[in-house]
């Protein structure tokens, strides 16, 4: 089956109480138990700042492409029309993934946010299960529906919940009151139960650790805890604290009763106002608002005794969660709290202060009550996890898999018939400003994967070709993919300016003759759709990132090339702020890639190692790291041409004794120093060889720019050439006799490649890139030292005239057409 998740319930504000936290977790274990089954989740885009959390929840259960974003009207009070098209867009949305089965997290969404649930809206050839928490509100509406308002809408929630296929019970209690009160047939009901995180285990927090926790949540001395996981009458605040009142005095003077919840202002008002009322000192209570679960899981591993007065739950998880972190813990004796606990003797009547006392005073000073809640509670935390429940979901769903199949027609294609469905909806034409807020959700969700672009982005080299190494790529790679256009997808240059991307058409119609567009527009991102980052754009990176995590969140895949980490790991090598501005961009684009993709294996293992020891900087997200290899063919990659007038008597020069070619621009990191220094004591032993540097001048090397300047040998055994055209270039590899690559770091080393489609020998430093691209193709050396290079070099002549010296001719290299293929195998295995 595909089963398709409606998390919207881990979006909303239910993300931090228990319905969220019981969303996530189910969705997590079917599809950690999914077998044969395929599981989707579908998430709204209207909350779309909960959606990074979820792809990183889900990162390596589920392939990101069935993370789907659906799109509806964003307006926290729609009008009737509009609520009603919401629900039909959503559930023709859902429908155009093919489902078998769609699962309902949280059905009784909305009313305060915008959320957007329904079953039955729109005929459907699938199952539709919903999750059942509880009926607190239709069994108790004079408390929790006040208005009429409200109960209309809680009322039709009620209709959609009879109408599910299947219900996912999460207790037993819950289960019989849906049979009970609304005379749902119990063969429709499977109960799933529930379970905690793998988190809530007993924290062995150290005396430092604990002190520091109590003190910032001001807890001063041993304590009762509750956390009720919300905050509404059921919770029964008040008669907890007249139950605490009522306990001897020396006993409150050495226990706290400490509520752990998030608290409105009111709500914190009006359990002060209680507490008041009852006579419980401010010392005596804290309430420590939102907690995190590191230090909730503190709280539960440290308290004296956990108390649980609610009156009405479909589950209670905070009990389970105490007991899970080895909490003693006692509870009310209704609804489906007895379920939880499992223990008769823990339990108290909710709706009596004196029983709720009584238990907490015999909680506090019978050591042997104490052990018997603990010894409990080992036992049945045992019985409750995510994966059974996760596994009684998906049986339940197979079994009424086959039934529902058997019951549905034939149906129009979903997003066929959505205009006419919308249409129907009211006697009365909608209006304009309704019509606007529906067809900009009908054009998000309805776009179709068959218009999907591939979009480049090359905007470096749109504003400023600085023919760096990077921008030759850039360029070459740019020609393939448009070239050779991967199935079910449009190639798309793209640069940003203005604070907005645009379609680059001009750019790629002088690159590529056959691009048809010149004028630039501006871009209509889709779902679906794959953004990559040819270029480095790091001096980009602040104006990029709020709109990149913008594309991430509605569905665009997004994915950077990584050339190397050098400017992280040697900022000395280059001029301020570059450094800066990498370890910026590096962090940003870590926090919002769907994949980042390597020029090399070397690289790559760098980037996994800088994850690894930096993951608190990726905000919970999770890029995968593929590579690829660069391509060499100096003929396909937009060679540029031309020849000075003495290019021929430099050739002759070079093929009259060993000539040594060293091609990069003139940088600290490329070694041109060292290798200076090590040819000046060749030539001293009277080696007669010539030194030949092709590349234009980089910076923080003035000095040695002013030794070749004035070097004695410039002209005679030492030639730097800045600026030289590719043709030229490809005559001074011909006619040279070795490729020395002194480079102390790389990301690549596309020179080794050229050298070994010329067979040209090479010498080159040990580095693991270095080794990857040349294996046993060539001849390594180590070290820092003028000698380390010269004696490398003196030994490689003597191999060179027995011809016994690596050969390159047979070293394997990619043309940019292998080079993009393999880009795009990485970039599509990953999206």
């Amino acid at each position: 089956m595909r089963i398709v998740i409606d998390l919207q319930g881990a979006q909303s504000e239910s993300r931090f109480r228990g319905i969220g936290r019981y969303s996530l977790s189910l969705a997590q274990a079917i599809a950690r138990n999914a077998g044969s089954h395929e599981i989707w989740l579908a998430l709204n885009n209207c909350m779309s700042e909960s959606i990074p959390d979820i792809r990183a929840a889900f990162a390596g259960l589920i392939p990101e492409s069935r993370i789907r974003i659906f799109d509806v009207p964003g307006d926290a009070n729609p009008t009737p029309w509009v609520a009603r098209a919401s629900e039909v867009i959503r559930e023709s949305f859902l429908s155009t993934l093919k489902p078998d089965a769609v699962v309902v997290s949280s059905l009784f969404e909305g009313y305060w946010a915008n959320a957007v649930t329904s079953v039955g809206a729109v005929p459907a050839t699938h199952q539709t299960a919903v999750i059942l928490y509880d009926l607190i509100p239709f069994m108790n509406e004079d408390v929790y529906l006040p208005t009429a308002e409200l109960k209309d809408y809680y009322h039709r929630k009620i209709d959609w919940l009879k109408k599910a296929d299947t219900l996912l019970a999460i207790s037993d209690s819950s289960r019989q009151e849906a049979v009970t009160h609304l005379g749902i047939d119990q063969a429709k009901i499977a109960n799933i139960s529930a379970a905690i995180g793998e988190q809530f285990i007993p924290d062995e927090v150290n005396l430092s650790k604990s002190s520091a926790i109590l003190e910032r949540l001001g807890v001063k001395s041993e304590f009762i805890l509750y956390a009720p996981g919300g905050f509404d009458p059921r919770k029964n605040f008040a008669r907890l604290l007249e139950a605490y009142s009522t306990l001897p005095s020396a006993l409150k003077a050495r226990h706290q009763l400490v509520i752990a919840s998030k608290l409105h202002a009111q709500q914190r008002m009006e359990l002060l106002a209680f507490a008041e009322q009852y006579g419980v000192k401010a010392s005596e209570l804290v309430l420590t608002g939102y907690v995190n679960d590191a230090d909730l899981i503190a709280l539960y591993s440290l308290t004296k005794l956990f108390v649980f007065p609610s009156t009405h739950e479909g589950f209670g998880l905070p009990v389970l969660e105490a007991m899970a972190c080895g909490a003693a813990v006692i509870g009310s004796n209704c609804s489906s709290v007895p379920e939880v606990i499992g223990f008769d003797e823990a339990l108290f009547d909710p709706f009596s202060v004196g029983s709720i006392a009584a238990k907490m005073l015999e909680g506090l000073e019978s050591d042997g009550f104490r052990s018997r809640l603990l010894t409990n509670a080992g036992e049945q935390c045992k019985k409750f996890s995510w994966d059974e429940s996760a596994k009684k979901a998906i049986e339940a769903l197979e079994s009424r898999h086959s039934s529902v199949a058997a019951d549905q027609p034939d149906l129009p294609d979903p997003g066929a018939a959505l205009l006419e469905r919308l249409i129907s909806l009211s006697d009365t034409a909608p209006t304009d400003i309704e019509l606007f807020q529906v067809a900009k959700s009908i054009a998000f969700d309805f776009a179709g994967a068959d218009h999907r672009q591939l979009l480049l982005d090359v905007s470096s080299i749109v504003h400023s070709d600085a023919k760096s190494g990077i921008q030759r790529v850039v360029r070459s790679l740019l020609h393939e993919f448009l070239n050779d256009q991967p199935a079910g997808l449009t190639v798309r240059p793209i640069y940003f300016a203005d604070g907005q991307y645009y379609y680059a058409n001009a750019f790629a119609s002088r690159i590529y003759d056959q691009f048809s567009e010149t004028t630039d527009a501006i871009i209509d991102f889709a779902q679906d759709d794959i953004y990559l980052s040819l270029d480095l754009n790091m001096h980009l990176a602040s104006q990029l990132y709020p709109l990149h995590s913008q594309m991430r969140q509605m569905g665009v895949q997004v994915s950077y090339i990584v050339y190397d980490l050098l400017l992280f790991h040697r900022p000395d090598w280059w001029v301020a702020p570059n450094a800066e501005l990498f370890n910026d961009w590096l962090q940003k684009i870590s926090m919002v890639a769907s994949s980042l993709i390597c020029i090399s294996g070397a690289v790559a293992d760098e980037l996994k190692q800088w994850l690894a020891d930096n993951v608190d900087k990726c905000a919970g997200n999770k890029p995968s790291v593929k590579s690829f290899h660069l391509g060499a063919d100096i003929d396909n990659s937009l060679p540029s041409a031309g020849l000075p007038d003495d290019a021929g008597e430099l050739l002759a020069r070079l093929a009259q004794k060993p000539s040594f070619l060293m091609v990069s621009t003139v940088e600290p990191r490329k070694g041109h120093a060292q290798t200076l220094s090590a040819f000046e004591s060749l030539w001293e032993q009277g080696q007669d060889i010539n030194l030949v540097i092709v590349g234009k001048r980089g910076w923080l090397v003035d000095e040695l720019v002013a030794r070749l300047e004035n070097h004695p040998e410039k002209g005679n055994r030492l030639f730097w050439l800045e600026g030289i055209s590719d043709e030229y270039l490809e005559k001074i590899y011909s006619a040279s006799t070795c490729l020395i690559a002194a480079s102390e770091g790389e990301g690549f080393g596309l020179p080794l490649i050229e050298a070994a489609q010329y067979n040209l020998p090479m010498i080159i430093r040990d580095l693991p890139v270095f080794k990857e691209i040349a294996g046993t193709h060539a001849f390594y050396f180590s070290g820092l030292h003028p000698t380390d290079m010269s004696e490398a070099i003196a030994a490689w002549l003597e191999l060179h005239k027995d011809s016994m010296h690596p050969d390159s001719s047979d070293m394997p290299w990619l043309t940019w057409e292998q080079s993009a293929r393999q880009l795009q195998a990485a970039l599509i295995l990953s999206n």
